[in-house]
């Protein structure tokens, strides 16, 4: 009569046989090229059945362990292995809550891509804001599409180096609060992570009429595209 080591080397193959056979079944249709293999619908399955091949084949290999310990082994790591496929499934929910993170643990950092882009996260007001400098000065500027060309408050304009005595505020423009007086400047550089723009036509606020920097499309028009998708703004230099 087989004793029990055979008996679990026999069990050990029909696990291994019905492991082979259900990868067979996760890629059914035969792909004969890699980028015919459908990962989002095989790979939750195949985390699975990795992780419960795992568990048997250890127990059965090192031992024989009482149902108790089985049971907990099982519940252990059939949890872990519950938590890779739901994190695998909803992994760009997940993506997403981390953008949301990073927008309100730090707002405003542009963050450099592989591919050369510019990733600015959307802060917990809503709104894009970007860390820059102006003729090296740092500050934050607030994105919007809306304004014609860059806008400096007059504290901000100060210490990009603009004299309050040197600007003339005789251009007129719109604005939510109604119409006011601003006043032309070029600024030498603007720099928003690594983008740096050159000779940058800008205006300057009266002093108390704007709360914040704003970068309008005198900058956004340098660069080779930019867009918004969800929390996420990507801009290309």
């Amino acid at each position: 009569m087989p004793g029990p080591k055979a008996f679990r080397g026999f069990a050990v193959a029909v696990l291994v046989a019905i492991m082979a056979g259900a990868a067979v079944y996760a890629f059914v249709d035969w792909p004969t090229s890699p980028e015919d293999y459908n990962f989002d619908d095989t790979g939750p399955r195949i985390v699975a059945l990795t992780a419960l091949a795992v568990v048997f084949m250890a127990s059965l290999v090192f031992g024989q362990p009482r149902v108790r310990d089985i049971l907990r082994a099982v519940a252990f790591w059939g949890g872990l292995a519950a938590v890779l496929v739901v994190g695998y499934t909803y992994r760009d929910d997940l993506l997403q809550g981390g953008y949301r993170v990073l927008g309100a643990l730090a707002p405003g950092l542009a963050v450099p891509q592989q591919d050369g882009s510019i990733l600015v996260v959307r802060d917990a007001s809503g709104h894009f804001v970007l860390r820059g400098r102006s003729n090296g000065a740092p500050m934050d500027f607030l994105l919007d599409t809306g304004a014609s060309a860059v806008v400096l408050t007059a504290q901000d304009a100060r210490r990009a180096g603009f004299s309050s005595s040197d600007l003339s505020f005789s251009v007129p423009v719109s604005t939510a609060n109604g119409r006011t007086m601003v006043a032309p400047i070029r600024i030498e550089t603007l720099d928003v992570g690594d983008a740096r723009f050159r000779n940058i036509r800008a205006f300057v606020a009266r002093e108390g009429s704007l709360d914040s920097n704003l970068l309008g499309m005198t900058a956004l028009d340098r660069l080779q595209s930019w867009r918004i998708e969800g929390d996420r703004l990507i801009m290309v230099p």
